[in-house]
């Protein structure tokens, strides 16, 4: 009887981490919560004539150096940051993820389904908190997807 109770908990537990990870892929605006941490890197450049800074935010997926992923706030690219509040963060809270929760799924797939170039990604910067707001900073992907064949 207890092993029938494992294998109910276990099967939910699958069709969970499924509906989570199909959820994600189709939106198609992402929050990504930054903390900095060991593995979570932020790098400031220098600031430039305008008074501009270029940020990259380098997540490590899994604790390995090799599987990383890498999002740039790049003014020739891309240029929109914003404070939010905390109404802001509780309005759009399904659309937040954290590296974290992404962990459960292959490292491929969130490369190349969930991290494209094709969906708006924002990261919500909780190192930079100015009035109780924090941070928004629309973001590029600089992640690879590389595909078997």
């Amino acid at each position: 009887m207890k092993y029938l109770n494992v294998l109910v908990l276990l099967f939910f537990y699958q069709v969970s981490i499924a509906q989570n990870c199909d959820y994600i892929k189709k939106l198609d605006t992402i929050y990504i919560s930054f903390k900095k941490s060991k593995f979570n890197i932020k790098m400031d450049y220098p600031e430039e004539k305008n008074g501009f800074k270029n940020k990259s935010f380098i997540f490590n997926y899994k604790k390995h150096d090799e599987n990383t992923f890498q999002f740039e706030f790049d003014r020739n690219k891309v240029v929109e940051n914003k404070e939010v509040n905390k109404a802001f963060l509780k309005k759009n809270k399904a659309k937040i993820i954290t590296i974290k929760a992404l962990k459960r799924i292959e490292y491929q797939d969130v490369a190349c389904n969930i991290f494209n170039r094709l969906k708006i990604i924002y990261i919500i910067d909780l190192t930079e908190k100015k009035h109780n707001n924090v941070m928004l900073y629309r973001v590029i992907s600089t992640n690879l997807c590389y595909v078997k064949e």
